[in-house]
């Protein structure tokens, strides 16, 4: 009789997790392609609303409204255009470090002054329980922006990060 109850909590305890799952991996996407969305629309506020408040809380508001406006006025003099962005995947959703991650992958359309350009990239995902909420960080920056680097001083993952990849069109 207890093995029987076991094995019962043990399933049922199963389906609560692959549940729990289901709901993060429908929330990462919905964060994510408001993330991408406001990129499109160029919407700081949007996008704000989603960086890490690590990154929020390093340089405030205010540096990070302005940087985001001066990186969209470059885009604008160089001609550079994002097109399209597109989510190709919520990567496995693990927890680490106490807390949910992911890992999203990306496509990005531009155009670079008339020459269309595909960047296959990918936000980092780290989940708030307390406002249901992801927060994403350019992958990889965490792999190789000494800045990034300093506010995630000790960051370490089992998920795999790839490498962006730019692919120029002819």
């Amino acid at each position: 009789m207890k093995k029987i109850l076991f094995i019962i909590l043990l399933i049922i305890s199963g389906n609560i997790y692959s549940q729990n799952i289901k709901t993060l991996e429908k929330s990462a996407l919905r964060d994510a392609k408001a993330t991408t969305t406001a990129s499109l629309a160029k919407d700081p506020n949007t996008l704000l609303k989603y960086t890490h408040p690590k990154i929020f809380k390093k340089y405030g508001k205010s540096q990070l409204l302005e940087t985001m406006e001066d990186i969209f006025r470059t885009m604008e003099a160089q001609k550079i255009k994002i097109t399209s962005s597109k989510i190709d995947e919520i990567t496995e959703i693990k927890k680490e470090d106490k807390e949910y991650r992911c890992l999203v992958k990306n496509t990005i359309n531009m155009d670079f002054n008339g020459r269309p350009v595909t960047l296959k990239s990918s936000l980092f995902g780290f989940y708030d329980k307390q406002k249901s909420q992801w927060y994403f960080v350019e992958s990889n920056k965490l792999l190789d922006d000494p800045e990034t680097k300093k506010v995630f001083p000790n960051f370490r993952t089992d998920i795999e990060i790839p490498l962006d990849e730019h692919i120029a069109e002819n």
